[in-house]
């Protein structure tokens, strides 16, 4: 049984499994909606409207996420995108910024680099075939039934992996793609709690 300690407690695989199920049982049918594509969708609109590529729309809306309600994020990736500011902190901020001046999608996710952002612009760049979760703080919250503190936010890489393989194993199990799994429970999350 594979263990993991997330801020002072332990967790089982099973456990953190188990509470993906009970989200993901309590969804509706318009939560069953491909958000990832949705998203993209978003990007190919900025691209159309801004002298940006994909890669740069989805790069900027990615860096910018990070503790963004959906909304305020494509918000202030508009207003990146059309002022080169916004209400950021100043890291994602200058990123950003850096991504604008790049068209090469390797050197865009090197400056992308963790793996929550690099995750959530592969599953909105490619949300037909990326094999990514987004482990974000609702995702997070998911795994443990509740809403995670601070420490419980802030995670290894091992943690980081850990969540991710068991949001890879319940879409398996309900034969989903895993970012399509992580997008309903998130979806019903954002809903119930």
């Amino acid at each position: 049984m594979e263990k993991i300690k997330i801020g002072n407690k332990i967790y089982t695989r099973t456990k953190l499994n188990n509470k993906i199920l009970k989200t993901y049982a309590l969804r509706l049918p318009e939560e069953e909606n491909n958000w990832y594509l949705e998203a993209h969708n978003f990007a190919i609109r900025l691209t159309q409207k801004f002298d940006v590529t994909i890669e740069q729309a989805i790069g900027v809306i990615s860096v910018l996420s990070p503790r963004m309600q959906w909304n305020a994020n494509k918000k202030q990736a508009i207003l990146l995108i059309v002022s080169g500011n916004c209400k950021s902190m100043n890291v994602p901020k200058e990123k950003a910024r850096k991504i604008l001046c790049e068209t090469d999608e390797k050197r865009i996710l090197e400056i992308i680099k963790g793996p929550k952002t690099t995750n959530f612009y592969l599953n909105i760049r490619y949300p037909a075939r990326s094999d990514r979760v987004t482990v974000d703080r609702h995702a997070i919250a998911i795994t443990l039934g509740r809403t995670a503190t601070d420490a419980e936010l802030s995670l290894s890489l091992n943690q980081y992996q850990f969540i991710e393989r068991c949001y890879i194993m319940v879409a398996n199990r309900l034969n989903l793609a895993p970012l399509h799994l992580q997008s309903i429970t998130w979806q019903t999350w954002k809903r119930i709690k």
